[in-house]
């Protein structure tokens, strides 16, 4: 298809091209990942924020510029990881660019694409070469497309271009060239691009019964389900209605340019909680509880009509990644902790000291930013520290923090469960004051984090190549060793760390592939070594690494 100009109903089928590439690739995407864990999640991470986003689209026929604002911000509340953020801030971008357009021509979409990556810029606060970002730059910048006016010849010329930055991309980040790879981030992008380009072309794209049935497995557990058992004739209004709509603002009924945000969330405020409200261009995003529905909507209808509307009893609402006991929301408090972790072990060990709510997440499935939003209700607190455990959430945990208005949430960038374990140990002896979150963070990093897995793939160690199998000795995310024989990595790890000669006490977490006799002969084995060290272990049930260490 030689087409110049496109409008709402192709670009949704463009969209859905994209996401058909990234579904046919999202494996190989995940191979790319260079810390070796037998699940790499980068691919997984961007398929499921994407999903997110065309699920958000209401009208295949309406303009540009609704379709991809609606896409954008289904993507934003979807995101999973660094990469989920990344690419639903670049989308963001996008939709930003196209604030005006019915239709688009190549030029229109160009100057999304400007705009797309600028915004993902700005989303980074530590700026990486040799990543998404960078191909996301060159994509476009670099690509000599000046007199080209159908989308095929154009995104061709995109394409070609984002591969030869993609390709680029060991050369400006050392850890992909030591490694072997490019990065998995940068190859997601292309692969959505290189969709979007076969949908012009009529490139069939093939996906196997398997990708199609897991794809749909994870977004059904996204959807949540409703018990009508649980309101009846004799039941009480306690929660009121979990209220959500797009509002578009109206010429007719209001100066549009004089409408104020913050005077509507004032409202909103006054008669709801648990708020999330937002403006882009002129749609307006609200999610609130309130017990008198019809006063918000009587509200919102004076500045225009509702595009999308949903309402549910909160007795109905179920959410599968918080356990039952928690689904009610809680009593309103001063102070709540938050916590991902991975692992029913390690789960259970978060909320006997301390963490108000665990969600169950982590290396093999990144939690979304609408899970934590959703935590975050739950939790309903004055202030909220959410501890994410995982370096590839703390993007999402403090989008998800950005967010969310009916509470202040602050992120304590925990980057492994062991950093998490100590905040929460640490918390336990403090005074909950106005200095505690300053304290945690100022210290959260204090504990030394080491861990032992079985690797998922060769990857370099040294100067040496770890084989597909073989036991990794990794300190924090650096990976310092291997061996063929779990207990010999455990002891060649800690003879790695010099501090531990300072330290007084180390507990080791062991996950579900790990025996207790295992343990007890590594302990045994360490106490002999370290006579003076106070060993404590927890039975994690953790599925990927087979032991975390925590020095403290």
């Amino acid at each position: 298809m030689n087409l110049k100009k496109i409008n709402g109903s192709t670009f949704v089928e463009l969209l859905k091209y994209g996401y058909k590439n990234l579904l046919a690739h999202y494996k190989a995407i995940n191979d790319l990942n260079v810390f070796p864990v037998p699940d790499g999640d980068t691919g997984t991470n961007m398929k499921l924020t994407y999903a997110n986003g065309l699920k958000s689209i209401t009208d295949d026929d309406a303009s540009v510029s609704q379709i991809s604002d609606e896409f954008a911000r289904g993507m934003l509340f979807g995101a999973r990881g660094n990469s989920g953020v990344l690419t639903s801030q670049y989308f963001r971008g996008f939709a930003d660019a196209l604030s005006s357009n019915i239709e688009i021509r190549v030029a229109d979409f160009a100057r999304a694409m400007v705009s797309a990556y600028e915004n993902a810029y700005r989303a980074c606060v530590d700026v990486t070469e040799g990543t998404i970002l960078t191909v996301a730059r060159e994509g476009i910048d670099k690509c000599q497309y000046d007199g080209l006016k159908d989308f095929a010849s154009f995104l061709a010329e995109v394409t070609k271009t984002m591969r030869e930055s993609l390709d680029h991309t060991p050369e400006l980040l050392p850890v992909l060239k030591e490694n072997g790879v490019i990065d998995s981030g940068g190859k997601g992008l292309l692969t959505i691009f290189e969709g979007f380009l076969y949908f012009f072309t009529g490139k069939e794209i093939s996906e196997t019964d398997e990708d199609e049935q897991l794809t749909k497995k994870e977004e059904k557990s996204d959807e949540g389900a409703l018990d009508y058992s649980a309101f009846n004739e004799n039941s009480v209004l306690d929660y009121g209605y979990c209220t959500e709509f797009l509002l578009q603002l109206l010429n007719s009924k209001i100066d549009i340019s004089k409408f104020s945000i913050d005077e509507f969330i004032e409202f909103m405020q006054e008669h709801g909680d648990s708020l999330v409200c937002f403006q882009t261009g002129t749609i307006v995003k609200v999610h609130i509880h309130t017990k008198k529905p019809y006063e918000v909507i009587e509200y919102a209808q004076k500045f225009g009509e509702f595009v999308a509307f949903k309402m549910e009893n909160m007795a109905l609402q179920h959410n599968n990644l918080i356990k039952e006991d928690e689904n009610k929301k809680k009593e309103r408090k001063h102070l709540a902790f938050i916590s991902v972790a991975q692992g029913d072990g390690i789960i259970d060990l978060f909320k006997q000291i301390g963490s108000d709510i665990v969600l169950n997440g982590g290396q093999t499935m990144n939690t979304s930013v609408a899970e934590m939003v959703d935590a975050f209700r739950i939790a309903n607190a004055e202030e909220i520290i959410l501890l994410p455990n995982e370096s590839n959430m703390c993007k999402a945990a403090k989008q998800a923090a950005e967010l969310y208005k009916d509470s202040v949430v602050k992120v304590i960038e925990t980057k492994t469960l062991q950093e998490g374990y100590y905040v929460l140990q640490l918390k336990a002896g403090l005074e909950e004051d106005d200095s505690l979150y300053d304290t945690l963070n100022d210290n959260y990093q204090n504990i030394i984090s080491a861990s032992v897995f079985k690797s998922g793939k060769a990857a370099n160690v040294g100067d040496e190549v770890a084989p597909k199998g073989s036991y990794v000795e990794a300190i924090k995310h650096n990976l310092v060793g291997y061996s063929d024989n779990r207990l010999k990595a455990s002891l060649d790890l800690l003879e790695k760390i010099d501090e531990i000669k300072y330290r007084d006490v180390l507990f080791i977490i062991y996950g579900q592939m790990v025996k207790i006799e295992e343990v007890e002969e590594l302990v045994n084995a360490i106490s002999e070594k370290y006579p003076t060290l106070e060993i404590g272990t927890i039975e994690g049930k953790q599925d990927v690494y087979d032991l975390l260490f925590g020095l403290m």
